[in-house]
């Protein structure tokens, strides 16, 4: 009996592997780049949210498979169609709405090649901003190193992605920049996407999505 009871006494303890996952991202304004409030948003399950106070929005528990997003603000419907949701992991998916328009945007996730798109920064500098992803899944890329060249100087800046896999450069000078992002895969070199001829103005916002292949 004492040996069972010691038995008993070492025994671990397996924690439960998640079995659902998550959609979350921005809702912003495409002309001043800034998070809108109170989006209505819908997924093909019926499950529906709001964006809160600074445009951020989660949509759990999910079954993984695959998913189309209804949102609408002031009007504008907005669909983005075949978004993956796997187990364990959040799906970022940011919403961009042209205050304004009423005519409906339908958006295919599954394209890697996201739209570059411009805005009017509300802090009266250049910026440039935006999210690495992965190719195949869509999950966002922490830890991914991105890198600004170009401007009337030649300058080089450079940034790591947050948790988010987002990231930011404020203040650039108006110009030419070649934006790039690299990823160390299992330590066996840096995947790399860049994207060239990207036109920044005075007082402009630009988003610039990137896309690695982390899985090669």
């Amino acid at each position: 009996m004492l040996l069972v009871l010691l038995a008993a006494c070492g025994a671990t303890h397996t924690p439960k592997r998640p079995t659902t996952g998550a959609i979350t991202g921005l809702v912003r304004d495409v002309a001043s780049g800034e998070g809108l409030e109170h989006a209505s948003l819908r997924l093909s399950n019926g499950l529906t949210t709001e964006s809160n106070k600074a445009g951020m929005y989660t949509l759990d528990d999910l079954t993984p498979g695959r998913y189309t997003l209804l949102a609408e603000y002031a009007g504008q419907p907005i669909t983005i169609k075949n978004i993956d949701v796997t187990r364990g992991e959040a799906t970022y998916v940011d919403v961009k709405i042209t205050l304004g328009a009423t005519s409906p945007v339908t958006i295919d996730f599954a394209d890697p090649q996201n739209a570059i798109t411009h805005y009017k920064s509300k802090q009266e500098i250049a910026v440039i901003e935006g999210a690495v992803s992965e190719m195949n899944t869509h999950e966002r890329v922490a830890g991914a190193v991105v890198t600004v060249v170009g401007g009337p100087r030649g300058e080089v800046l450079q940034t790591v992605t947050d948790d988010q896999g987002r990231y930011r450069f404020d203040g650039v000078e108006p110009g030419t920049y070649v934006v790039s992002a690299y990823y160390s895969v299992g330590g066996h070199g840096q995947i790399e996407v860049r994207r060239s001829g990207i036109e920044v103005e005075h007082a402009q916002g630009v988003i610039v999505p990137l896309v690695v292949e982390t899985t090669r």
